[in-house]
């Protein structure tokens, strides 16, 4: 039998943490053994329970996750001037910098303990390419750089203009040693091959069926909405759902009158607030984070599951990853976004459920939602293929593709 190549996985976020950011390394770190990897993790130390994954390095401790920049700018005092200065310079390039020096450190002394033959580091938080790119100089192996979101240009992260472009100059250097870029989208993949003009590979997220066959379904108890994962201080907005479950209440149809809404996660921005203004505060709950086995139980006992994007067509190009979550917990979807959404496409061509991006398609989608629920017709059909294994077999693809060609260099 082959000796095994070795990988070290740079991921600050991974399993149990429940976040899907976590999610996609964790993935190759399951699958690459049978594709002739060995992957070890180097990532950070949380005060989550330890998971099944072998050769895990943890090191340093957890942050806590910045507020949302406001939506527009208020008067600052001399004092919190200085402050947001401080924490501009203490951060750079990101909340997750205090990981560097560790993540570095630990990687470099790792590689002495059992040489790896590649390095593959995944962002956001880019902090991890940071890493990524110090560990493969010093030990001088090939790295892969993954995007799971954009770094420069992200339109979820509001910078300054000064700080924007410190950090599209810090990026174009640390990628500069980048053996190959892979990302999730395509859209994304033309954002990179601009800014670093070089190929960029697109593999994208995708969900584990195994992690499903122990989650049993359940009938919901009422027509409950599910929501999982982070409105983001209210970037993703509920209020055109609630809007339309209000419109449905006021003229006494069931897909409203016997909404019950969910939501579970962090920063849950205004919406108890927006709650009230429609008048379905007593419809509305937030159970705050939950384990994420707990969260797979509640998405297959839902009536049906939420996906909320930004109203910002710039986020057009984005499936983000709780959609691939969704698909493997097998239950009808609503996804609410920008009209040129790809997930308008996704959802459609899969036969998941619902995409809306106006009141009335809201509207329409949750009556036909709540004519599956009554008609007892909840349950999707699975995948006969895992894609997670198609995914890693990509992954195992590039990183052998580059060990080859820094060999026959």
């Amino acid at each position: 039998m082959p000796v095994p190549k070795r990988v070290l996985i740079v991921a600050y976020h991974f399993p149990p943490e429940p976040v899907s950011g976590a999610l996609r390394m964790g993935y190759l770190a399951k699958y690459l053994p049978e594709l002739g990897w060995e992957p070890h993790v180097l990532t950070r130390r949380t005060s989550f329970a330890a998971g099944q994954h072998p050769n895990v390095i943890r090191v340093g401790g957890s942050y806590r996750v910045a507020k949302a920049a406001e939506p527009a700018p208020r008067r600052s005092t001399g004092s919190e001037r200085m402050r947001e200065i401080a924490r501009a310079i203490a951060f750079f390039p990101d909340r997750a910098s205090w990981w560097i020096p560790a993540a570095i450190s630990a990687g470099i002394a790792a590689h002495r303990r059992v040489r790896f033959d590649a390095v593959l580091s995944s962002a956001m938080p880019a902090s991890a390419h940071v890493v990524g790119a110090a560990v493969s100089a010093a030990c001088n192996v090939p790295w892969v750089a993954d995007y799971r979101d954009l770094w420069h240009g992200n339109p979820h992260v509001f910078e300054s203009p000064v700080r924007a472009v410190l950090l599209r100059k810090l990026e174009l250097q640390t990628l500069r040693r980048a053996a190959e870029i892979t990302t999730i989208t395509e859209s994304m993949a033309r954002s990179l091959r601009e800014l670093h003009r070089r190929n960029v590979t697109t593999i994208p997220n995708t969900m584990d069926a195994a992690e499903w066959e122990n989650v049993p379904f359940a009938e919901p108890d009422c027509f409950r909405l599910l929501h999982v994962g982070s409105l983001y201080d209210g970037r993703r907005n509920p209020e055109l759902l609630f809007s339309a479950i209000s419109a449905l209440r006021a003229q006494g149809e069931p897909a409203g009158t016997d909404a019950r809404m969910d939501f579970f996660g962090p920063a849950c921005g205004s919406l108890a607030e927006a709650a009230r203004r429609f008048g379905i505060e007593g419809e509305v709950s937030y159970g705050g984070i939950v384990e994420r086995s707990q969260a797979m139980r509640l998405e297959r006992s839902a009536a049906l599951l939420l996906v909320i994007q930004p109203n910002d067509p710039a986020t057009s190009g984005e499936f983000g990853s709780k959609i691939f979550e969704y698909e493997g917990a097998g239950r009808p979807i609503l996804a609410i976004g920008p009209p040129g959404s790809v997930l308008r496409a996704y959802i459609a061509e899969r036969k998941l459920g619902w995409f809306a991006s106006s009141h009335d398609e809201v509207r329409d989608a949750l009556r036909a939602a709540y004519g599956a629920y009554a008609a007892g017709r909840l349950q999707r059909s699975q995948a006969a293929e895992n894609p997670a294994v198609r995914m890693t077999e990509a992954f195992a693809s590039v990183l052998t593709r580059n060990v080859s060609r820094r060999c026959a260099s």
